[in-house]
């Protein structure tokens, strides 16, 4: 990554509280003089963060220290959200975190990309109980249910969650995001029909083959109306 050696630096920025210079660091190296997708800039933050977790992990920071960076960082992925341009809305998701998930920067990164590439997004944030997701989704019908989770202890209950969701009437394609899958199998997590993505990227190329494909139908749905 043409970012690389930039990580600690952002790192440091981040666990400053600083804002200003963390945003500098995306838009220089990354998002203006580069030239890089928006794909880039979400690998760039959660290498960040990934080199915070260790740094918390080494007992180098404490528990406030990650906590002021989670902060900053996510006003940084509001400040570039907000920057973007975003397609027509053509379909649904709904994101959230399981329940004891805290993590929730992940879900916002998948949130920009949806909304990007013209979907409509309701992201109900961390740490929620199954009733409530199942609630919202009986009630908005999304076509797609985006999970996050990223602690061993939770795949029981993801498990729980997956099977809820894929039994409703509603019938939305679930999606599982989760550093996880870079050390786990989740498989057995859900069913056949369950997405599991370990990286950004592999989700924004789901992301524009769906897209592509959904196109494709409408074109011909347009085309049989017109015969």
């Amino acid at each position: 990554m043409v970012y690389s050696g930039n990580v600690a630096a952002l790192a440091d920025c981040l666990l400053e509280g600083d804002v200003q210079k963390s945003w500098l660091l995306i838009a220089i190296y990354i998002y203006i003089e580069e030239g890089h997708s928006s794909t880039d800039v979400y690998t760039f933050l959660t290498e960040a963060m990934y080199e915070i977790g260790k740094r918390w992990q080494e007992n180098k920071i404490s528990v406030a220290d990650e906590h002021l960076a989670t902060a900053t960082c996510d006003y940084v992925l509001t400040r570039f959200q907000l920057s973007q341009h975003q397609l027509p809305q053509r379909h649904r998701a709904l994101l959230f975190c399981i329940e004891g998930e805290e993590h929730y920067l992940g879900i916002k990164m998948i949130e920009g990309l949806m909304r990007e590439q013209g979907w409509e997004v309701k992201n109900l944030g961390a740490n929620l109980p199954l009733p409530f997701p199942l609630k919202s989704i009986e009630r908005w019908d999304p076509d797609v249910v985006c999970l996050s989770v990223s602690q061993v202890h939770l795949l029981p209950d993801l498990q729980k969650y997956i099977a809820e969701i894929e039994s409703m009437s509603q019938h939305p394609l679930v999606l599982v995001g989760s550093r996880l899958l870079n050390t786990h199998d989740l498989s057995a997590s859900g069913s056949s029909k369950t997405i599991f993505i370990n990286h950004i990227q592999a989700f924004k190329d789901w992301l524009l083959i769906n897209n592509k494909e959904s196109l494709t139908q409408d074109k011909m749905l347009v085309m049989g109306e017109e015969i």
